[in-house]
């Protein structure tokens, strides 16, 4: 028998359950804590549960090369690490919570292009109107379409909003840059606590799922030379378009 080649269908199948799972994890993590009484004996067994996973969690924790990088770092460059800054929890949190908005704006932005709802879009900009905006150039040797422009300038927006909150935050938002003789926060170990709700614990695994997310999702377009957008709607089910 000859061996089997898989097709376009196969790497299809392969991203949507690789997204699936992906959004069933991030979900779970942020299902409300509280629980019926019809629920009480599975509560009850989880409660006997909790030694062990507690044990679990501190396994991972020591075996994790992470938690003594966390703690190398922090003797080693007390300036950056006494900061929240460098390989920190903080800088774990901070960057997750980037993946989570840069998942977001991929799956917006895919919508939108699915919808027709980006005006123009394959329009290239003229130089004698835009400028130096028009002479950024594709891969391809092209001019920059409008489509591609606009989400230019709406990701050059986020990215300067970021910095403004990163220097000058308002004072109820958390900040990146903690105050000299703050206390940081513990390495959450390889496996950090599942705990339900709008959690630090919750957080953490939804930033680290993000992080996951967006290597898959690039990876993906690399391989398959399809396009970002495309290879999420691909995964996605191509409920967006």
């Amino acid at each position: 028998h000859g061996a089997k080649v898989r097709g376009p269908d196969t790497h299809t199948s392969m991203l949507r359950s690789t997204v699936a799972l992906a959004l069933v994890a991030g979900a779970t993590a942020f299902a409300p804590a509280a629980m019926g009484p019809g629920l009480s004996l599975r509560a009850q067994g989880a409660a006997q549960r909790a030694p062990a996973r507690a044990g679990l969690s501190a396994l991972s924790m020591a075996q994790n090369p992470m938690s003594k990088a966390v703690a190398d770092f922090a003797e080693s460059s007390p300036e950056f690490g006494g900061r929240g800054l460098g390989v920190t929890v903080n800088a774990e949190r901070w960057n997750g919570r980037h993946a989570m908005f840069g998942i977001f704006a991929m799956v917006m932005t895919s919508y939108m292009k699915g919808h027709g709802l980006i005006p123009d879009a394959d329009k290239v900009l003229d130089i004698a109107q835009w400028g130096p905006l028009a002479a950024v150039w594709d891969g391809a040797g092209n001019g920059i379409s409008n489509e591609r422009a606009i989400i230019l300038i709406a990701h050059v927006h986020v990215l300067v909003v970021s910095v403004i909150a990163a220097i000058a935050p308002f004072g109820f938002q958390d900040t990146l840059v903690k105050e000299k003789g703050y206390t940081p926060e513990s390495p959450a170990g390889l496996i950090p606590p599942f705990k339900t709700g709008l959690t630090a614990e919750a957080e953490l695994i939804n930033g680290r799922l993000a992080m996951l997310g967006v290597i898959s999702i690039v990876t993906a377009s690399l391989f398959t030379g399809t396009s970002v957008v495309d290879t999420i709607n691909l995964g996605m089910g191509k409920i967006l378009y």
